[in-house]
């Protein structure tokens, strides 16, 4: 194969590190209202993720300093989230092994969440230069594991089923969109998912982490 199709989040760097960055721009903006220092109301911030998910983190933050949650308050304060200049990075290697898959392979990013997040993810991480195309799922109405991004994806490459893998970490979407385009796929044991188990939802191949998938990708080549 000689397309592949890549996600994003947690298979090219670690999801946990924009949710950490979020959280902290968050916090400037809930310490400029209420006084309190930014490092104090990101680790209240960062305890209530643990405790109970990110349902509730801004209220419980502002309730705990103080604050009335307001719905207007709680609104920009989600609009901030969404809208900062993450401090993320990819994971080592990554950058590397994708100029080295670029040699001989057309690379296209296949990424699920809302666009203006996704863009930002995008520029911060400097991999839009890496790769040919990028398709932002939920800007065109088609979220994963919908299966038309990665047909799309495909086709802006010139690939054909035959030739196209699909990578990702998540069996849900990654390969379960894979399996409705009638594609190959490899997944990547790395973030949230790396330890679940996926029954129905099998792919051709898994690999420890993206780097490690390199040898991988090639060795379903032969065999394809």
């Amino acid at each position: 194969m000689r397309a592949l199709l890549i996600d994003l989040d947690d298979t090219l760097y670690d999801e946990a590190s924009y949710v950490r960055s979020g959280m902290a721009a968050v916090a400037r903006e809930i310490a400029g209202l209420c006084g309190a220092p930014a490092a104090e109301v990101e680790a209240l911030m960062l305890e209530e993720l643990a405790r109970k998910g990110r349902g509730k983190v801004f209220d419980v933050a502002l309730e705990r300093l103080g604050v009335a949650p307001q719905p207007d308050l709680i609104k920009g304060l989600v609009e901030a989230y969404r809208d900062h200049r993450p401090d993320i990075t990819l994971w080592p290697g990554v950058r590397e092994t994708l100029g080295d898959l670029a040699r001989d392979h057309r690379l296209a990013i296949v990424t699920d969440g809302l666009g203006l997040m996704q863009r930002r993810k995008v520029e911060a991480l400097g991999v839009e230069a890496l790769v040919e195309t990028v398709v932002y799922c939920w800007e065109l109405g088609w979220p994963k594991p919908d299966p038309r991004p990665y047909l799309k994806a495909m086709e802006q490459l010139g690939g054909t089923p035959a030739e196209t893998l699909v990578v990702g970490d998540n069996p849900g979407h990654d390969m379960a969109a894979a399996q409705a385009a009638g594609l190959r796929s490899l997944r990547v044991r790395t973030g949230r998912f790396a330890a679940e188990t996926f029954p129905n939802l099998t792919a051709d191949a898994e690999a420890d982490s993206f780097v490690a998938a390199a040898p991988l990708i090639r060795r379903l080549e032969t065999v394809s």
